[in-house]
């Protein structure tokens, strides 16, 4: 039997796969061999033949044009299962890379013989497809972000706009980027990549980015999230606050008060380094006195020009990323300045007299002033006496009333504290000391400072309020009395 006879026409298809897939670029099929490639896969069609079973394959390679073909692999054998089928055939990588011509940047062409169990033999023709060795892995170079911030072009606020651009050492397949954890699609432009990213709503902090890219061969190269340039972007979405705003002047008189010739000083702090500052004061630009970088402190010098009234002021600024800060227009404690040009109403002096010595005003008689001499003793007036009667006779009622409520809150009758000598005997009790006692209790002020003391301590209260006890009694006594205090048996 002739081989031609028996052996129907071979195809054979060689398909050469890779761990990592295949693509189709300028409408040219290449198939890549690249850095992760495990073995190669040999598709051979095999014909509905029963003499191929127990026969075998042999797979060779060129690297030459087809010059010349090398062994690949060992011999397969064919089993029964392969007839009128595809054989899948796997050559390790050691086994390819070995080959004599496997370099980079070279192609591969395959061709197959097969053998039927008698030993009849076909060699098949030259696969259409052929194996492009790739193994190198694509790098990025000139990774940079940059900022459209006026102010500062590595940081950023809102509105503004952030482009990433990198270029390629060799052409590589679309590549995955993220940018604060959002995917973003870049734009080719030959060899150099650009992604834009707008702020609308993100953290404050270092923006954050990641570059995920293979070659056409799909190398995978290392995932970049750092720039070549060491550029970073920062993102700033607060806005700058002022605090300790206070608004004095140097009036003698007053640092709420100004006339003609006095400076208003005006200082404030910020919680972050700002610029651009706008300070009128009295709607005058004020001058700057002092700042570092955080603590401000800006003046004006009141002349006739000014407006005379509350003194008005406001502050616009902004922090270096160029967030506007809200405009301030109060101080924090409320200070403000009246300036005030206007002098006291003309008057004359009325009449002038003589006197001999110190003297004082008395009742007019037959319509004249007369003054009589002042005497030694102190002449109080029936008001001053009135007041004074009246502020004694409360604060002994508000001492009797806290006594009273002390006594009973001690477990003893209130009105014993009425009783003069015996509320002493009473007294000892609630300090819970001995009667003997009273002998302390009547020496002032020993006994006022030791009573107190011991009174503070069986309420529980401590050395501050015994303190309040000894310098302010017709205080503190009403708050131990009438407040929560408990007594300590």
């Amino acid at each position: 039997m002739s081989g031609n006879k028996w052996i129907k026409p071979l195809l054979l298809s060689l398909f050469i796969g890779t761990l990592f897939a295949q693509e189709i670029t300028d409408d040219i099929s290449k198939i890549y061999w690249n850095s992760l490639s495990s073995s190669v896969k040999i598709d051979v069609p095999l014909a509905d033949d029963e003499s191929l079973e127990g026969g075998r394959i042999q797979i060779r390679s060129s690297f030459d044009g087809g010059k010349s073909y090398q062994n690949l692999g060992k011999i397969e054998p064919i089993d029964g299962g392969d007839i009128d089928d595809t054989k899948e055939i796997y050559i390790p990588r050691d086994k390819f890379v070995s080959l004599d011509g496997f370099s980079e940047g070279g192609t591969a062409q395959f061709i197959a013989e097969i053998w039927d169990r008698a030993g009849n033999s076909m060699i098949g023709s030259v696969s259409d497809s052929t194996l492009t060795i790739d193994e190198t892995i694509p790098t990025l170079t000139d990774v940079s972000v940059q900022s459209t911030n006026q102010n500062n072009g590595a940081l950023a606020i809102l509105g503004d706009t952030l482009t990433l651009s990198f270029s390629v050492s060799e052409p590589i397949l679309t590549p995955i980027i993220e940018i604060n954890g959002d995917e973003f699609d870049p734009i080719r432009n030959n060899d150099t990549w650009v992604v834009y990213y707008s702020f609308e709503d993100a953290d404050d902090g270092e923006v954050s980015f990641s570059i995920t890219f293979m070659d056409f061969a799909k190398n995978p190269g290392e995932t970049i999230t750092k720039t070549t340039d060491t550029s970073v972007i920062v993102f700033d979405g607060t806005l700058p606050e002022l605090d300790d705003i206070i608004l004095k002047s140097t009036n003698p008189f007053g640092n709420n008060l100004s006339v003609k010739g006095d400076t208003a000083f005006l200082t404030f702090s910020s919680s972050e380094s700002i610029q651009n500052l706008t300070v009128l004061l009295n709607n005058n630009t004020a001058t700057d006195g002092s700042s570092d970088g955080k603590s401000f402190k800006y003046y004006h010098i009141f002349t006739e020009s000014d407006s005379e009234g509350v003194v008005p002021f406001s502050i616009d600024y902004r922090d270096i990323a160029g967030n506007a800060g809200e405009q301030v227009s109060e101080t924090s404690d409320n200070s403000e300045i009246v300036f005030d040009m206007t002098p006291p109403q003309a008057f004359k002096v009325q009449s002038v007299g003589s006197t001999i010595g110190k003297g004082k005003k008395v009742k007019k008689k037959s319509g004249k002033n007369e003054l009589e001499p002042s005497g030694s003793f102190i002449d109080f007036s029936s008001t001053l006496f009135i007041v004074t009667i009246s502020c004694v006779g409360l604060i002994m009622l508000i001492m009797t009333a806290s006594y009273w409520k002390l006594f009973s809150k001690a477990g003893q009758s209130g009105w014993k504290a009425l009783i003069p000598f015996f509320n002493l005997f009473v007294f000892t009790k609630v300090i819970q000391k001995p009667v003997w006692w009273i002998v302390f209790l009547i020496l002032i002020p020993v006994g006022h400072i030791l009573g107190s003391h011991q009174l503070a301590k069986v309420f529980g209260k401590k050395i501050l309020f015994t303190v309040g006890l000894i310098i302010l009694p017709f205080v503190f006594l009403p708050m131990l009395a009438f407040g929560k205090s408990e007594y300590a048996e």
